[in-house]
Formats: structure tokens, C-alpha cells, sequence
């Protein structure tokens, strides 16, 4: 892979696992508290390197002190164009190909304002208020993969039926319902037609598709106190809309002997709609030891969520009535639906930054961000056996990471600009050592009363996930690719 495409290979079990229960996952803790910095096309072509340079609408992503630095009030608009193309391929079918899908979403990455004052002392040369709506992640993706392995879903029902759980609301109560797991003779232990061919080879695919994302709106006060030091407040509003649907099957294209006796096919489909809102605050402060150098400090406090899942799963189980795929062919379909509203608390968040004003030739910045995505947590709101055992998972797979952003703006002429950044940032798994890279570039025109930016950004990285799992049973292993390219543009005025 070429140096534009460091590969972030992921390995996430349960976090990707399509059949869900009421307990939450890692891929919802991942899904609330992990951001790419992005914003305005000028912060984003500069890879988030701003924290301590301001002013910039996104600055108040990192440490809001940067509103403190605006001369002019100001009102920017940033759309952009996201396009994500996913290559998966299962593992375990050395035969199979891969499948290609793309999706082009259409998002607000940025709306904002900022109101300037006249000094108010002495001392306080400015005292500003903005108010933003910032996107802090983008969900949108389709997924796609087809093969033939042995094993089925059917083994996952069969050893949840079999243990302490038994039948449940969600998964192994609708497998029962719709004939794909029986009680043969009567003792409590749980069959599946898969088991008298063990070793026979499924035909199987599943789609998903992803949309929604996590927005903040941000209310931010700051000041500048004699051109020396910054002091920013902000008070953020997050709110998460996330629409998820899985669509999974699996067919017996061999008849039997050679298949598996009784069974046609089976399709399991999967609907979540999660959204919930919270608060959070941030507080940043930007020294100024010489005119040209600005060395910045921010801390953001945890978002307390209030999320509720709606969600719908529907298996269908197809088998002939004898075992040589004779006589009457059968059916019947199992739906659960049902609701859950939970807590979120997501970790603390700790910025440096650091800026070189290269006069009016531009300028360098940089920001490194540590989170402990370890101490996420959960609160079920009384199911405290399902919280302790989601929050001890938190705690044994994720760990540490950090975020380095890098980047700058080079003065072409009085009105033209040209920009570029560089984001690095380490896995929040534990034990994982891969790392994700996104690269920026963009340029503008500014002018005395209004401006335009445009920013492409661009990063590829890898996953491995598994449809489903099993203790006792093979695998499906899916390697996935995922090409992502940002088509970022702000407009804006100055008043």
C-alpha cells in the first residue's frame, strides 16, 4: 500500500456484529466518542492544526480561546461532499471475490457565527461569542460481501439456545419461532438441520448500510487579554442521528446428500435507528510569549448522552418437509421489535497546541490530542448485571490514544491562499498498534468582506470483521476496505 494509505486494521468482534441485543456494543461506544477533526474547508485543509493559530469557526473543536482572536464578526456555511467506497471480501471462501459498493452523502460540516466586540478595558481588547454547528463524525457507508465457507448462523443461535441464556426476545426466541431451532426430543436441548451435514458449504451474503452522523451545536464565549493571553469557554449540544440495516442470508445451492438435509435457505434482517443527544463544556486558554508564536492548552469534559434505540429483527427459515428436499416445501418468518433508552458518558478529552505566524507569508501549526477511550461508560438505567458486563468489555479492549493534526497556509498574494494537513491517529484498541492517517489540501480567496475555501481530503484504511459469532463453530471473516475522499467549500462574510 502506498505511502497516501496507511492501513488501520481493525479486528472488531462483537463491535461489528450484526445481531444485536439489548446490551450495547463497542461499536456504539467507538460510534459516540470517536471524532476526525474536521470543520470549515480552511480548517480542514490545514488537518485541524489550528487549536492555537484561530480565528476559525472549527477552532472551538479543539480549544475555543481561537474565537478570542477575531478583529471582524463573521458568518461562514460549509457543505461537503463525502464519497466512501467499501471492498469486502470472506476470508474463508479462497475462491471468492471481492465486492465493491459506494455511497455519496451530502453534509453540513460547518454553520457558524461569531459576534466581535469593541475593548471593553484596558486590558481586554476583545471579548467574542460565537454560536456553531460543527459535524464531528459521518456514518454514512454500504458494505457488501458474498462467498461460500462452511458454518452457519444457525450455530450461534444453537449455542446461545444451549447455554444459561436459553431463548431470548431477540435472536434465539425468533430462530425458535420460525423453525430454525427445534427441541427434537423434548430435553431442553436445542437442534439445528445444519448439524446432520457439519461440514457442508453455505452460499451466503450480507449487505449493510449506514447513515446518520454526530453533530455538535457549540455556544462559545471568549477573551483576549492584551494581546498575551486567550481564555475560550464552550458549551456543546451533541446530538446523534444513526440509521443502521443489515441484511443477511444464506442458501444450500447442493442438494442433498451433499448439502444439508432439510434446509433451503435462511435470511436474517436487522434494523437499528439510534439518536440521543447530551452536553458537554470546554475550556481553552492560547499564550502569546512572542508575537508570532502561540502555544495553546484545552480540556474537554465528558458528554453525558441520552440515547434511545428503536430496533426490528426479522428471520425467515425456508426447508423442504423430508430430508432428500421432497415433498411439501416450508416456511415461516419470526419478527422482535422493541425499544431501549440508555445513559452515555464518553472520556475526557486533553489538547496541546502550538502555532509560528510567519508574518503575513502564512503559518505552521500543530495539536496533539490524548483520550482514554477506556474509560467510556455505560448506565442501563436499573439492568445492572447487562451495565457492569458492557462497561468491563470497554475497559478489557479499549486503551489510549492519540491524535497528531499538522499543517499550514502559505500566502500566494493579498487574496489567494494554498493549505495542506496531515492527521495520524493511533487505534483505541488495546494491543492494536495500526494507525490511521488523512491527508488535506485546499487553498481560498479571502478578501476584506467575504471569503471562499474548498478543501479534498482523503484517507484509505482497512477493517476485518465477522458477520457473526460463534465459540464452537467456524468464523466468517471479512476483510473490508474503505476508501474515503471529502469534498469540503465555505463560504463566509465579514461584518
Amino acid at each position: 500500500m502506498n505511502t497516501l494509505s496507511i492501513k488501520w486494521s481493525v479486528i472488531l468482534i462483537i463491535s461489528l456484529l450484526p445481531f444485536f441485543s439489548v446490551g450495547q456494543t463497542i461499536a456504539d461506544v467507538i460510534r459516540f466518542s470517536y471524532q476526525e477533526s474536521g470543520g470549515t474547508a480552511r480548517y480542514s485543509a490545514t488537518g485541524g492544526s489550528m487549536g492555537a493559530i484561530g480565528p476559525d469557526l472549527s477552532a472551538v473543536n479543539s480549544n475555543p480561546a481561537g474565537i478570542a482572536l477575531y478583529r471582524k464578526s463573521e458568518f461562514s456555511f460549509s457543505p461537503s461532499f463525502i464519497s466512501t467506497r467499501t471492498t469486502s471480501r470472506l476470508i474463508s471462501d479462497r475462491n471468492g471475490s471481492a465486492l465493491s459498493e459506494s455511497k455519496l452523502g451530502i453534509n453540513v460540516q460547518n454553520l457558524g457565527m461569531v459576534f466581535t466586540s469593541q475593548p471593553i478595558s484596558e486590558k481586554w481588547k476583545q471579548m467574542n461569542f460565537a454560536i456553531t454547528l460543527n459535524n464531528l463524525n459521518h456514518f454514512s457507508n454500504t458494505t457488501r460481501f458474498s462467498g461460500t465457507s462452511q458454518g452457519t448462523l444457525l450455530q450461534r443461535f444453537q449455542e446461545i439456545a444451549n447455554s444459561d441464556i436459553g431463548l431470548d426476545d431477540f435472536e434465539t426466541g425468533i430462530a425458535s419461532e420460525a423453525g430454525a431451532l427445534y427441541d427434537l426430543n423434548g430435553d431442553g436441548k436445542y437442534d439445528i438441520d445444519y448439524q446432520l451435514s457439519p461440514k457442508a458449504l453455505l452460499q451466503r451474503e450480507q449487505e449493510i448500510q449506514n447513515t446518520g452522523s454526530l453533530s455538535e451545536l457549540a455556544f462559545s464565549l471568549a477573551g483576549n487579554y492584551n494581546e498575551k493571553v486567550s481564555i475560550g469557554l464552550t458549551v456543546g449540544v451533541p446530538f446523534i442521528s444513526y440509521y443502521n440495516v443489515r441484511n443477511y442470508a444464506e442458501v444450500d445451492q447442493v442438494k442433498a446428500p451433499g448439502g444439508v438435509p432439510y434446509f433451503k435457505d435462511l435470511s436474517y434482517r436487522e434494523e437499528l435507528s439510534t439518536t440521543g443527544g447530551g452536553a458537554n463544556a470546554k475550556l481553552g486558554v492560547i499564550v502569546k510569549p512572542q508575537p508570532n508564536i502561540r502555544i495553546g492548552m484545552a480540556v474537554h469534559t465528558p458528554t453525558f448522552f441520552n440515547v434511545s434505540d428503536i430496533y426490528q429483527n426479522e428471520l425467515t427459515y425456508n426447508y423442504f418437509e423430508n430430508a432428500n428436499e421432497t415433498g411439501a416445501f416450508l416456511g415461516s418468518e419470526a419478527i422482535a421489535e422493541g425499544s431501549f433508552e440508555y445513559r452515555f458518558k464518553t472520556p475526557w478529552r486533553y489538547f496541546g497546541n502550538v502555532g509560528l505566524v510567519l508574518g503575513k507569508k502564512g503559518f505552521i501549526g500543530g495539536e496533539v490530542e490524548y483520550v482514554n477511550y477506556a474509560s467510556n461508560r455505560f448506565n442501563y438505567n436499573g439492568f445492572e448485571e447487562a451495565e457492569n458486563e458492557s462497561n468491563i468489555e470497554i475497559t478489557g479492549r479499549l486503551g489510549q490514544a492519540v491524535a497528531i493534526r499538522m499543517g499550514g497556509e502559505a500566502v500566494i498574494s493579498n487574496f489567494y491562499r494554498l493549505r495542506a494537513g496531515l492527521q495520524f491517529y493511533t487505534s483505541p484498541f488495546k494491543d492494536d498498534e495500526t494507525s490511521k492517517t488523512i491527508l488535506s489540501i485546499g487553498g481560498g480567496r479571502r478578501g476584506e468582506k467575504y471569503f471562499f475555501d474548498v478543501c479534498f481530503r482523503y484517507n484509505q484504511f482497512n477493517e476485518v470483521f465477522f458477520p457473526y459469532l460463534t465459540q464452537n463453530a467456524p468464523l466468517q471473516e471479512v476483510d473490508k476496505a474503505i476508501m474515503k475522499q471529502s469534498l469540503i467549500f465555505t463560504v463566509g462574510s465579514k461584518f
